[in-house]
């Protein structure tokens, strides 16, 4: 079953979730400016419009919670629609080509990975549209910030892609222990269920190597993360100085500083996202070629 005919089958709730993705993922773009703004005003003495905006910006904060509840009620729902529709059309075919061990993990754990991914790709590629209303606001206060932020996320994003292959790779082979894994849990369940006595210790021995790969796949995974949001911040508190010495000389605002952290924030939570879209996406394209197997070599799904 191809990609877009289980989207189909799922519209209704891939529309509410676009809908609530972007009311959300907004409003985190719009309250940091009404908060700026109130700083601006208290910095100025103009309290009564600074207390104005403490509301309008708890009734905003409000909202968000509101839709973010939405929001997640609605993932559940996309999710387990899209988990039955994949479910349904795996259990169709004979496993022949497969060992139990790695259809137990189709069945339990790859479709949940698949489910996952697409369930979390509609929120995930709003907020890497964010980056795009971030830059032009960093343009319209000042070039050097635009350019340094612009140079060091295409830097970044280089980064996190050219590790891609590396985290395929690793988490190929985590699937693959966590496949002798599964079947030797398999194979001591029939022992034990005839009452005969254990001979030997190949199962600890398959749960050591998957421990030690899976370990592999998510430190890497991890520490790429973890190096590409250190140069970020870096970038970040640079920025901040940069910024310290343009209300100095006048030429930008107190209310400007916190908002250009603020942003900083949405950057920095972005790029972790972009992050864990990469790794998830390296694990989804792995899960897609093993759901695969079970139609005999005819495709069941496109990545």
């Amino acid at each position: 079953m191809f990609l877009f005919d289980v989207l189909k089958k799922c519209k209704k709730e891939l529309i509410f979730k676009i809908i609530t993705s972007i009311i959300i993922q907004g409003l985190l773009l719009i309250i940091p400016v009404y908060w700026s703004n109130t700083i601006n005003h208290v910095t100025n003495g103009i309290y009564d419009k600074a207390i104005n905006l403490t509301i309008i910006t708890l009734t905003l904060t409000l909202l968000y919670y509101f839709w973010s509840y939405a929001n997640q009620k609605t993932w559940y729902t996309f999710y387990n629609k899209l988990y039955l529709e994949y479910t349904n059309n795996i259990i169709k075919y004979s496993p022949s080509d497969v060992s139990i061990g790695q259809y137990t993990n189709i069945i339990n754990n790859d479709i949940d990975i698949i489910g996952t991914f697409l369930g979390n790709l509609v929120t995930r590629i709003i907020q890497i549209i964010e980056f795009l209303v971030i830059y032009f606001y960093f343009l319209s206060i000042d070039k050097y910030i635009f350019f340094a932020t612009l140079i060091t996320s295409i830097i970044m994003i280089v980064l996190i892609f050219y590790f891609g292959n590396k985290i395929e790779v690793v988490n190929k082979t985590r699937k693959d222990n966590l496949d002798i894994k599964t079947m030797n849990i398999h194979n001591i369940y029939d022992i034990l269920k005839k009452n005969n006595k254990l001979e030997d210790d190949s199962f600890i021995k398959s749960t050591i190597k998957f421990l030690k790969s899976n370990a592999k796949f998510n430190v890497l995974a991890m520490g790429i993360i973890y190096i590409v949001l250190s140069f970020i911040e870096l970038c970040r508190y640079c920025i901040i100085v940069y910024s310290i010495y343009l209300v100095s000389i006048g030429n930008m605002e107190i209310g400007t500083i916190l908002l250009i952290y603020s942003y900083y924030a949405k950057i920095i939570t972005n790029f972790e996202v972009l992050g864990t879209i990469n790794a998830e996406y390296q694990s989804v394209k792995v899960s897609i070629n093993r759901l695969n197997k079970i139609k005999s070599g005819e495709t069941i799904l496109e990545c």
